[in-house]
């Protein structure tokens, strides 16, 4: 029997590793972002299973907000770390080229 922490965790590991494999081909994506997806979403099936039904719902909530992140953040690493060293040795390379 199918339980909704079933077909929730299974749709967002799906999705998440459709995404890395999508990022694979084209970038080079980190991995741990997804490897805590995955995990996150074992976690909570689990939970979901023993009946600790509002932990699974709060973790696959994460995971979702995770997988949104990696969706609309896919260049996290490039972005400006806050830090004015950094930034302006970057615009100095950029107007270097």
């Amino acid at each position: 029997m199918f339980t909704i922490f079933d077909v929730y965790s299974l749709v967002l590991l799906l999705v998440s590793m459709g995404l890395f494999v999508k990022r694979y081909m084209t970038q080079d994506p980190p991995v741990y972002p997804y490897l805590i997806i995955a995990c996150t979403c074992l976690v909570a099936n689990w939970l979901g299973e023993a009946g600790g039904g509002i932990f699974a719902l709060v973790l696959l909530v994460a995971a979702s907000f995770s997988v949104l992140g990696c969706l609309l953040y896919p260049s996290w690493r490039t972005m400006n770390s806050g830090d004015p060293k950094k930034a302006d040795a970057k615009h100095s390379e950029n107007t270097a080229s």
